[in-house]
Parts: C-alpha cells; structure tokens; sequence
C-alpha cells in the first residue's frame, strides 16, 4: 500500500513537471508573439502616418500651388523661382489668341491659338516694350544657333522660343493672313547702339507663293528702312532660289531672306563682327553692311 502511494506520487510529481515544462513554453511562445504584433502595429502605424501625410499633402496641392504662383515676380528674384513662374504661366494660363489677349502683362513664354479648333503653339510674348502685346518672330543674340538653313527648316521653324529663333514662314503666313499685323525689328551693333524699325503693316503669301512679303507698311523709326528694298519679293533660301538675282542671293549672303538683288536687310546672316554682306546686318543703320549683336522681330495686332 505505501508502495503504490509513493509510485503514484513520483507520477504526480513527473506530471506537475512536465505541465510547468509546457507552460513556460507557452509564455515564451505568448511573449514572442506579442513582441510580433507590436512590432507590426509599429509598422502599421508608421505607414498609416505615411498615408495620412500623402492625403493631406494632395488635398493641400492645390491651395498650396496657388498660393506659390500667385505671386507677381519682380526685379531680384532668383533665376529659378523666375523661371517657375514663368513655367507656370505657360502651363496654366491659355492658350490664347494673341499676345495681346494675355492678361497678367507678364514678359514671357505661353500658348497661342490663332483659332478655336487650332493646335495651340508656343510664343514668346513681350509684354513691356513698345506697349506690349508683341509676338517674337525672330531674335538673335549671341550666335548659339546656326541660321544658315534650308527651306524646309525656314517653313517649319527652329530653335527655343525665349532663346535664339526663328518662329517659321508657314506659322508666319496662318498669322498675317487671318489678321492685320505690324512689325518692329529692334537691333543692336556691338558699340552697344540699340535702334528699331516699326512698319505699320506685315504679310507674307503661302508657300505656294513662296512665302512672298506682300504687305509692308509705312515706317517709322531709328533703325533707318531697311525693309522697303525687299517688298514684294520672295523667300529664298540656300537650296530655294527664288529671287531675281543672277545668283542665289541665301548663297552668297549666308542667310535666308527675302532678297532682292541681294539685301538691304540680312536678319539671317552670318553672326559675326565684321562688314562684309554675308553678315547679319540691317544696311541702313550706317549705310554698310557691319556685322549686328542682336535683333528681335515682333509682330502685332492692328
């Protein structure tokens, strides 16, 4: 009898061992999957946060933008908040019909739709000088871009809008055919002597017509006419010959214009400090052809 009461105790006492043995492997199993989930709540968290800052930030975008561009820009800001300002006025407001239809009166780059259902294209707008409203055409001022081109590139156009370029004849003659235009042709020679040429009419034909120059205005000015001698003359460029020369005048100038028998004005010429008729030169500001630094021509409105 105590010998089955001492065997049943010893089994009790394995048992109760056995179950504490179990037990502590229960609560580090209990431990290690709390320590997971906190874990993971630390995790979701985190991430809830990174969402919750993502929606506030979208929901903000909007105002916060606004807020940004709608500052005036002003003499001293810094070329890239400039530059962003003027980005956002490209992209946000437009098209337009003309320059002169834009309202901020801001010098810069937009879009322009001649039509409603036209494509818009880019323009550069001067907004400040001679009254504002003027579409550049033409600007060159440092020699970066080569203007010794063929007539395909003439018809289409080249270069960046606000940097050296030429806007092209095709998109120069769906202008001045659907409205009235002036011109202004600003230059400048490398003495720092800064002149204009303003003619109260400009047009020019199709391509069937080869871009001709059918209306040119009265003119006014400082620059001296430079523009009479080449009315009612075609385009002509080094692989187009379609003036009255006995030569092909883009040839022998290095440019492209409407020559007469060559030029008085060679807006696309050769960039380079020298008189010589290849150079990019308007004759009747000193009466030779000296090489110029810079010209911008505009068109606008009547």
């Amino acid at each position: 009898m105590d010998f089955e009461i001492k065997e049943q105790g010893e089994r009790l006492t394995e048992n109760l061992a056995h179950l504490e043995k179990l037990f502590g492997g229960m609560t580090w199993s209990i431990g290690r999957l709390e320590e997971a989930i906190g874990n993971n709540l630390t995790v979701l968290q985190s991430q809830s946060w990174k969402i919750l800052s993502q929606q506030i930030a979208c929901a903000n975008h909007d105002q916060l933008r606004n807020e940004i561009f709608d500052i005036v820009p002003k003499p001293g800001l810094s070329d890239d908040v400039q530059s962003l300002l003027e980005l956002d006025s490209y992209r946000r407001k437009g098209p337009f019909g003309s320059c002169r239809d834009e309202p901020s009166k801001m010098s810069g780059k937009y879009l322009i739709r001649l039509e409603g259902e036209d494509e818009p294209f880019e323009a550069y707008c001067e907004q400040t000088k001679f009254g504002g409203g003027w579409l550049v055409i033409q600007h060159r001022f440092d020699g970066s871009l080569n203007f010794f081109r063929n007539w395909t590139e003439y018809r289409n156009g080249f270069g960046i809008v606000d940097r050296e370029f030429w806007i092209g004849l095709e998109r120069l003659h769906q202008l001045t055919q659907r409205k009235t235009y002036q011109l202004i042709v600003e230059i400048e020679d490398y003495g720092g002597d800064q002149r204009y040429a303003r003619y109260t009419e400009f047009g020019i034909g199709s391509e069937s017509e080869l871009y001709k120059l059918k209306r040119l205005g009265a003119f006014s000015g400082t620059a001296g006419d430079s523009m009479a001698y080449h009315k009612g003359f075609n385009f002509t460029t080094k692989d187009r010959d379609n003036d009255g020369a006995p030569t092909n005048c883009a040839v022998t100038s290095e440019g492209a214009w409407w020559y007469n028998n060559c030029h008085h004005a060679n807006l696309n010429g050769r960039y380079w400090n020298v008189v010589d008729p290849r150079s990019f030169s308007w004759y009747k500001l000193k009466n030779n052809y000296q090489g110029l630094a810079y010209s911008r021509m505009m068109i606008r409105e009547v």
